[in-house]
């Protein structure tokens, strides 16, 4: 485990807890901040959406007025309901008329009448009339798009009842009753200059790329700034969502931007004015004092730092003096006086580690003796251990074997479990030959063969020059198992197992590989610290054989693991070549 220093622990704590401090106040009023600048936004966008607003109904509203007044005018009357009464005289009179207010208002670009029968009147500056229009038809659809009592108002469009000239205009049409609920007799058509709606929206300045555009009540555009990148797909609005707005504002995410929507409902035309914010350029204004906070931050992060080192020092510096005074123990020297220059913990910490340590050196050595030897007798037990579950997994196979009559099986299985006793709890020497060993081991797979059939099959080969040398007993069985019960027992198809020894200068090289179902990293370092046995274990196990061959040998000697999933995993035992018995 890495050891962290006192002193670098408080330094990192109070590094995080200013961190924390700033990171917390900064959010706090950065949200404050960007809700404030949104608040404020809202609201002054608002008022120049609703003042626009007015300003285009009083617009629409006296467009209104002088389609009113030519419904109230008795030559209008006369002219729609009545052809006989059409003249040149009457036509002039009514074209005087319209002339007049077109003089006076520049805004309105043109004055139509326009009969059921086909006749019309066009107040308009330059060329007569289209004669390519069917004026009847003409009137049959500006009739079906006017409701009761209510003028309609059209988007913009472009206007084609003039000859030679196409103006882009917005058109409000009354129709004319001879009573109320009666069918109408006359249309009167007035047309709206699309400059003058374009030029009062352009006019409102919504930081440099903000914009406000106009949708109709059926959600057509009546004006937008970038209304050709629109109809060509290059640019989009939240229609849908604006139209189902009452009003007010809304968020929305457009074309990559955070934007916000700020919308006022028109109850004269049925539009929707809409204003659209941007939000980064919104921000803008944050951004000094993002950089002041951020100043401010860095100096308070300096100063907690520099308290933080010269307390961290006051505290740690005993403490690093007893430590290096336990590390002389650690290294061996017992002989050593710990003294720390502290009058608080530290130095009743130190005077107890100074009477500890006095107390160890009487008795390390007695206890290292006994601890030896308690291992030794240990290990030798464990050697002799049997586990119940492998016998009665034996036994019930040759139980299984007599059932169905394959007694040569039954008395093969039965011979080869005599024999795995016979040599497995013997206690005799600590070592065995090799090539007892390896008898051993082939008596174990035996009788595991016996029990997972064509599942399982083996290979051993050892060096001839091995066999006259000495191992430890019971080192090899316990990997095999391994191999068998993590390895193979829980694959699809055969598994193998191949047993190799060789010798590679002084030392002997054993290695168990199996074509099983592998291990991960984190389940491979548990088997090789031991942490890992099989469930059905002889009872000496992977850690044992570990500790036995590091007892023995060093711990520059023992057994590493190599595994990876899928790719089956291969123990490689290295010992000393050995050619007598150990003591």
């Amino acid at each position: 485990m890495k050891i962290r220093r006192i002193q670098n622990t408080l330094i990192r704590a109070f590094a995080a807890l200013i961190v924390f401090t700033l990171l917390l106040l900064g959010s706090v009023a950065y949200y404050y901040l960007r809700k404030i600048l949104i608040q404020n936004a809202e609201g002054t966008t608002m008022q120049l959406v609703i003042q626009l607003n007015r300003v285009i109904e009083n617009y629409i509203s006296y467009m209104d007025d002088i389609a009113l007044m030519a419904v109230n005018n008795e030559d209008v009357r006369a002219f729609m309901q009545n052809p006989s009464a059409d003249s040149p005289r009457l036509r002039a009179k009514i074209g005087t008329s319209f002339e007049a207010i077109r003089s006076v208002r520049k805004d309105i670009d043109s004055v139509f009448l326009i009969t059921r029968d086909g006749r019309a009147i066009a107040a308009t500056p330059g060329g007569g009339l289209n004669p390519s229009v069917n004026l009847k038809d003409r009137f049959d659809e500006l009739e079906s798009k006017i409701g009761p009592d209510r003028p309609s108002v059209s988007s913009a469009h472009v206007e084609n009842l003039m000859d030679s000239r196409y103006p882009w205009v917005i058109s409000l049409v009354r129709d004319m009753r001879a009573s109320p609920g009666g069918p109408s007799f006359g249309l009167i058509q007035v047309d709206l200059n699309y400059d003058i709606i374009a030029s009062l929206c352009r006019n409102i300045q919504l930081g440099i790329s903000g914009y406000v555009f106009i949708l109709g009540s059926g959600g057509d555009i009546v004006y937008h700034p970038r209304q050709q990148l629109i109809y060509g797909s290059l640019k989009s609005e939240r229609i849908a969502e604006i139209l189902a707005m009452d009003g007010g504002n809304r968020n929305a995410v457009v074309d990559g931007r955070a934007i916000l929507y700020t919308a006022v409902s028109s109850r004269e035309t049925g539009w929707k004015v809409v204003a659209v914010s941007y939000l980064d350029e919104l921000f803008s204004a944050t951004r000094e004092a993002e950089y002041y906070f951020f100043l401010l931050s860095l100096l308070a992060f300096v100063a907690a730092i520099g308290v933080a080192f010269f307390i961290s020092t006051n505290i740690s510096k005993p403490i690093e003096s007893l430590r290096r005074s336990m590390q002389a123990v650690e290294s061996g020297n017992f002989d050593i006086d710990i003294t720390v220059n502290a009058t608080n913990e530290v130095y009743q910490l130190a005077r107890d580690c100074d009477i500890a340590v006095k107390k160890v050196r009487d008795l390390i050595a007695e206890s290292r003796r006994e601890q030896e030897l308690k291992r030794k007798l240990e290990l030798r037990t464990l050697q002799g251990q049997i586990n119940p579950h492998f016998l009665y997994n034996t036994l019930d196979s040759i139980i299984w074997m007599i059932e169905l009559g394959e007694n040569e099986r039954a008395i093969d299985m039965t011979s080869s479990l005599a024999k795995f006793f016979r040599l497995g709890i013997s206690r005799g020497s600590e070592t065995i030959s090799i090539r007892t060993e390896i008898e051993y081991v082939q008596t174990y797979l035996a009788i595991q063969k016996q029990r997972y059939k064509d599942k399982l099959s083996y290979e051993i080969a050892f060096s001839p020059e091995l066999y006259s040398h000495q191992i430890l007993k019971l080192l090899i069985q316990p990997l095999v198992e391994n191999a068998i019960y993590h390895g193979i027992k829980n694959m699809e198809g055969p598994g193998l197992i191949r047993i190799i020894g060789e010798r590679e200068s002084d030392a002997m090289v054993i290695r168990i590989g199996d074509n099983g179902v592998g291990m991960e990293a984190a389940q491979l370092e548990a088997l090789a610290a031991g942490l890992i046995e099989p469930r059905q274990s002889s009872g000496v196990g992977v850690r044992n054989v570990q500790d036995r061959i590091h007892l023995y040998f060093g711990s520059e000697y023992g057994v590493r693991f190599e595994s990876a999933p899928g790719a089956g995993t291969t123990a490689t035992i290295r010992i000393p070549v050995i050619s007598g018995e150990l003591p």
